[in-house]
């Protein structure tokens, strides 16, 4: 947290990306994807961030970067670090980070969560749930510190319904205790429908469903997603609340 908020204060405007992933998600991709190599091979740390700026004048935005990657580690707010010299060099980088999810597939199986949790919190999930789940699963987490964005996935070699039971609900009820949302950019979709009153009150969710009925009567545009599957549920589900 004190790192994103040095590069707010130090890298303003020019701040496009500030990315996150931990060893497991790393080591991870270090395994399952041809091509990937480490940027800072001396030893593995528990948390990497990638960091990008954007702005119009390449020379003064990689002075910025530069001072700011070295007040960071006189600071101590980081261990190590590294400056892409060039656009294949930044691409490499952005492949650890993006490769993740072609990693997991590689892996085995993978219980997939997309969350939105205030920046406090966001890490504390992972590290539950991997005390919750042992050696069962290999629980990794990543994705956009700037935003709350958390990426929680567990990797196992095969589907296991009795490990599925100790990920749900579990993971949406922590969420909900500490205000955060059960779906942040990929949406309800279709599997989060009827776990909405995790994220929204039944009032709210009463509303949606007016909005859609008054624009969509017949319920042909975009179906069965974001809105819990049926009425009998609204009703049952209110408990939650």
């Amino acid at each position: 947290q004190k790192l994103l908020q040095e590069a707010k204060r130090k890298l303003g405007e020019i701040l496009s990306a500030f990315e996150f992933l931990d060893v497991q998600s790393m080591n991870l991709v270090l395994n399952h994807l041809e091509g990937a190599r480490n940027p800072i091979p001396t030893s593995l740390h528990n948390l990497y961030v990638l960091i990008e700026t954007t702005g119009s004048d390449e020379s003064s935005d990689k002075q910025k970067l530069e001072a700011f990657l070295l007040g960071s580690m006189e600071n101590e707010l980081i261990s190590d670090g590294v400056l892409a010299q060039d656009i294949n060099q930044a691409s490499s980088f952005w492949l650890l980070r993006e490769g993740i999810s072609e990693a997991l597939m590689k892996a085995g199986a993978v219980y997939k969560y997309d969350l939105s949790i205030p920046l406090e919190h966001m890490y504390n999930l992972v590290e539950e749930m991997r005390s919750r789940l042992g050696n069962t699963a290999n629980v990794i987490g990543y994705g956009h510190r700037g935003d709350g964005n958390l990426h929680l996935n567990g990797s196992t070699p095969h589907y296991d319904d009795k490990i599925l039971s100790y990920i749900e609900p579990f993971v949406y009820e922590w969420t909900s205790k500490h205000q955060g949302s059960i779906s942040a950019e990929h949406g309800i979709g279709l599997m989060k429908a009827n776990e909405i009153y995790y994220s929204k009150s039944l009032e709210t969710v009463q509303v949606m469903a007016s909005i859609k009925n008054l624009m969509d009567p017949n319920h042909i545009l975009n179906p069965y997603k974001v809105l819990p599957h049926s009425p009998h549920f609204i009703s049952s589900s209110a408990k939650l609340y």
